[in-house]
């Protein structure tokens, strides 16, 4: 914005920085606010629902199976039950004490979760559990 002075013919050529400021404060005020409404989660799975549910509160990795039928080791996509098996005896050797939690979508087949149940008996993980949804009504 153009000035003129009354007492100088120069002309007054400034930064007005307060909209400035007022435009980036709306725009964090709108992005904290969005930020909140975001779903961070990648892998999307429909848990089954149990009157029993627990959180697990030691350290712990979890093993995703999708619907899919594709394996996620604490978020990491895994390509097969070869490189599965690889990825929790890293997680064993870093801590012998780990528990596994297995969360499968509700659509996944029995014999899949069995699968993975299994070789995390015979990597000798004896702490383990079944990610599942509290159920508020009971069994459903």
């Amino acid at each position: 914005m153009l000035l003129q002075n009354d007492d100088d013919d120069r002309i007054m050529s400034e930064i007005n920085i307060v909209p400035l400021v007022d435009i980036m404060l709306v725009l964090l005020i709108t992005f904290m606010m969005v930020s909140t409404m975001v779903d961070f989660s990648a892998i999307h799975v429909e848990l089954p629902k149990a009157a029993t549910a627990e959180d697990a509160k030691d350290k712990s990795f979890s093993i995703v199976i999708s619907k899919d039928g594709d394996y996620f080791i604490s978020g990491e996509p895994v390509s097969s039950i070869d490189d599965l098996k690889l990825s929790i005896e890293h997680q064993k050797m870093q801590n012998p004490q780990i528990q596994a939690i297995i969360s499968a979508d509700k659509s996944v087949t029995h014999g899949q979760v069995i699968k993975v149940l299994d070789l995390i008996r015979r990597l000798k993980i004896a702490k383990y559990a079944i990610s599942v949804q509290l159920s508020e009504a009971g069994i459903e």
